[in-house]
């Protein structure tokens, strides 16, 4: 009677092992496809428009109208829970350059499924921007050669989750080089009054 009893604990003791072992394994999986360094945002210059170095970086003119093409692009193809989405209601894609505000424009709704990419395009502009002339004719510089990087940043007011007392919002934070293709973004989150986004 004894073993029969040692037999049972023997058992149950298995069963608590596996059962362990079973639940470590779906945590780790499911900690492995959920990590934030999975998804990978970038952004990119399109177009830029009233920032020629000689018509109006250069010239006496006071202010500036600068227009520019953005697109956000998503790859969600290592995560395999959670959908990703960037802009909406109340967002905004700003560009700035030296701390000084070039352009603001609005970001699109979209949403990349898991184990997908996508991208949205936008317009930034400005109106009469008054720009200090030391880091226009550093700005200027650097298109000429090549080089200007402008500031970006996109902000989902209540992209990380609403609250009794506020929401998260959630802000791509890239540094884009203007005509350099894609540069890659890291995703900040802010606490603000927002109540929601949609």
């Amino acid at each position: 009677m004894a073993q029969d009893g040692e037999s049972k604990c023997f058992k149950l003791c298995m069963l608590v092992i596996a059962i362990g072992l079973m639940a470590g394994f779906v945590y780790f999986l499911v900690w492995e496809n959920t990590r934030p360094g999975d998804t990978k945002y970038t952004v990119t210059i399109t177009s830029v428009d009233g920032l020629d170095p000689a018509l109006d970086l250069h010239s006496d003119r006071q202010v500036l109208s600068p227009v520019f093409g953005i697109t956000v692009h998503i790859d969600n193809t290592h995560n395999q829970i959670v959908e990703k989405c960037v802009g909406g209601v109340g967002s905004s894609a700003i560009v700035s350059y030296g701390d000084a505000l070039l352009a603001k424009g609005t970001a699109p709704w979209f949403c990349v499924q898991t184990t997908k990419v996508g991208e949205a395009a936008t317009k930034a502009w400005g109106l009469n921007v008054q720009v200090p002339h030391f880091l226009r004719d550093r700005l200027a510089g650097e298109l000429e050669r090549g080089q200007a990087v402008v500031d970006v940043a996109v902000r989902t007011p209540g992209g990380g989750g609403c609250y009794i007392d506020g929401c998260v919002d959630t802000v791509l934070v890239c540094k884009a080089k203007i005509g350099g293709g894609s540069s890659p973004c890291f995703l900040a989150r802010t606490v603000s009054g927002t109540t929601g986004n949609r």
